[in-house]
Protein backbone atom coordinates (compact mmCIF):
# COMPACT_ATOMS: atom_id res chain seq x y z
CA UNK A 1 0.00 0.00 0.00
CA UNK A 2 3.09 2.39 0.29
CA UNK A 3 1.75 3.53 3.81
CA UNK A 4 4.20 4.62 6.70
CA UNK A 5 3.73 2.38 9.38
CA UNK A 6 3.10 5.34 11.87
CA UNK A 7 0.20 6.98 9.14
CA UNK A 8 -3.50 7.21 10.73
CA UNK A 9 -5.51 3.95 9.82
CA UNK A 10 -8.38 6.33 9.39
CA UNK A 11 -6.48 8.05 6.38
CA UNK A 12 -6.01 5.12 5.25
CA UNK A 13 -9.35 3.61 5.35
CA UNK A 14 -10.26 7.57 3.77
CA UNK A 15 -7.85 6.48 1.12
CA UNK A 16 -9.44 3.55 0.25
CA UNK A 17 -12.99 4.44 0.60
CA UNK A 18 -13.38 2.27 3.23
CA UNK A 19 -15.39 2.72 6.94
CA UNK A 20 -14.37 0.66 10.18
CA UNK A 21 -15.52 -2.20 10.97
CA UNK A 22 -17.86 -1.35 13.31
CA UNK A 23 -19.12 1.46 11.29
CA UNK A 24 -19.66 -1.36 8.68
CA UNK A 25 -21.74 -3.43 10.96
CA UNK A 26 -23.48 -0.49 11.44
CA UNK A 27 -23.93 0.37 7.60
CA UNK A 28 -25.51 -3.09 7.78
CA UNK A 29 -28.21 -3.14 10.01
CA UNK A 30 -29.39 0.35 9.28
CA UNK A 31 -30.03 -1.17 5.79
CA UNK A 32 -31.85 -3.37 6.83
CA UNK A 33 -34.00 -1.71 9.19
CA UNK A 34 -34.66 0.69 6.26
CA UNK A 35 -35.76 -2.20 4.41
CA UNK A 36 -38.04 -3.27 7.44
CA UNK A 37 -39.46 0.07 7.96
CA UNK A 38 -40.52 0.38 3.76
CA UNK A 39 -41.51 -2.71 3.33
CA UNK A 40 -39.16 -4.71 1.66
CA UNK A 41 -38.12 -7.23 3.68
CA UNK A 42 -40.62 -10.49 5.34
CA UNK A 43 -43.81 -8.71 7.11
CA UNK A 44 -43.00 -10.68 10.99
CA UNK A 45 -40.43 -8.19 11.43
CA UNK A 46 -42.29 -4.82 10.87
CA UNK A 47 -44.65 -5.75 13.96
CA UNK A 48 -41.45 -6.27 16.41
CA UNK A 49 -40.74 -2.35 16.14
CA UNK A 50 -42.75 0.93 17.10
CA UNK A 51 -42.45 4.28 16.41
CA UNK A 52 -41.84 6.76 19.52
CA UNK A 53 -45.27 9.35 19.15
CA UNK A 54 -46.93 12.37 21.58
CA UNK A 55 -44.56 14.94 22.56
CA UNK A 56 -41.38 13.78 22.81
CA UNK A 57 -38.14 15.14 21.06
CA UNK A 58 -37.70 11.26 19.72
CA UNK A 59 -41.12 11.48 18.34
CA UNK A 60 -40.96 13.84 16.09
CA UNK A 61 -38.09 12.69 14.10
CA UNK A 62 -39.89 9.48 13.64
CA UNK A 63 -37.47 7.59 16.21
CA UNK A 64 -38.27 3.95 17.22
CA UNK A 65 -38.71 2.59 20.47
CA UNK A 66 -35.49 1.40 21.82
CA UNK A 67 -36.61 -1.71 23.74
CA UNK A 68 -34.16 -3.09 26.91
CA UNK A 69 -31.42 -5.22 26.15
CA UNK A 70 -30.08 -7.84 28.92
CA UNK A 71 -27.03 -8.41 26.71
CA UNK A 72 -26.85 -5.25 24.59
CA UNK A 73 -26.98 -7.94 21.02
CA UNK A 74 -30.37 -7.95 20.75
CA UNK A 75 -31.53 -7.06 17.04
CA UNK A 76 -34.39 -5.56 17.72
CA UNK A 77 -32.55 -3.49 20.27
CA UNK A 78 -29.35 -2.97 18.03
CA UNK A 79 -31.42 -2.59 14.86
CA UNK A 80 -33.72 0.22 17.00
CA UNK A 81 -30.34 1.84 18.15
CA UNK A 82 -28.91 1.85 14.36
CA UNK A 83 -32.66 3.20 12.99
CA UNK A 84 -32.06 6.17 15.32
CA UNK A 85 -28.75 7.44 14.30
CA UNK A 86 -29.74 7.95 10.89
CA UNK A 87 -29.41 11.52 9.85
CA UNK A 88 -33.77 12.16 9.20
CA UNK A 89 -32.42 13.60 5.58
CA UNK A 90 -31.49 10.03 4.93
CA UNK A 91 -34.39 8.43 6.27
CA UNK A 92 -36.88 9.75 3.38
CA UNK A 93 -34.37 7.99 0.36
CA UNK A 94 -37.11 5.85 -1.29
CA UNK A 95 -34.28 2.92 -2.71
CA UNK A 96 -32.01 1.10 -0.58
CA UNK A 97 -29.09 0.91 -2.73
CA UNK A 98 -28.81 4.71 -2.31
CA UNK A 99 -29.68 4.54 1.16
CA UNK A 100 -26.54 2.81 1.94
CA UNK A 101 -24.60 4.26 -0.37
CA UNK A 102 -24.73 8.03 0.80
CA UNK A 103 -25.04 6.59 4.51
CA UNK A 104 -21.90 5.35 3.64
CA UNK A 105 -20.61 8.37 2.34
CA UNK A 106 -21.62 10.63 5.56
CA UNK A 107 -20.08 8.00 7.95
CA UNK A 108 -16.59 8.45 6.27
CA UNK A 109 -16.80 11.80 5.70
CA UNK A 110 -17.53 12.32 9.32
CA UNK A 111 -15.24 9.96 10.83
CA UNK A 112 -12.31 11.35 8.61
CA UNK A 113 -13.44 15.03 9.38
CA UNK A 114 -13.99 14.36 13.44
CA UNK A 115 -10.32 15.18 15.14
CA UNK A 116 -11.89 13.42 18.22
CA UNK A 117 -13.19 9.80 16.59
CA UNK A 118 -11.31 6.54 17.99
CA UNK A 119 -12.13 2.94 16.64
CA UNK A 120 -14.79 1.58 19.15
CA UNK A 121 -15.11 -2.40 17.58
CA UNK A 122 -17.48 -3.08 20.65
CA UNK A 123 -21.02 -4.91 19.24
CA UNK A 124 -22.84 -2.07 20.35
CA UNK A 125 -21.46 0.96 19.94
CA UNK A 126 -23.39 3.04 17.70
CA UNK A 127 -21.50 6.18 16.38
CA UNK A 128 -23.29 9.58 16.19
CA UNK A 129 -22.67 11.66 12.83
CA UNK A 130 -21.05 15.31 13.66
CA UNK A 131 -24.54 17.55 13.33
CA UNK A 132 -22.33 19.25 10.47
CA UNK A 133 -22.90 16.37 8.30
Amino acid sequence: LGVEKTESSINVYRDMKWLPLHLRRQVHLSSYMFKILNGLSPSNFINKFRFISGGSRDGASCNLYTPKSKNLKNFYYLGAKAWNSVPPELRSVSDPKAFSTKYKTCLLDSVTSDPSYVVNNAFDHIYKLNHGS
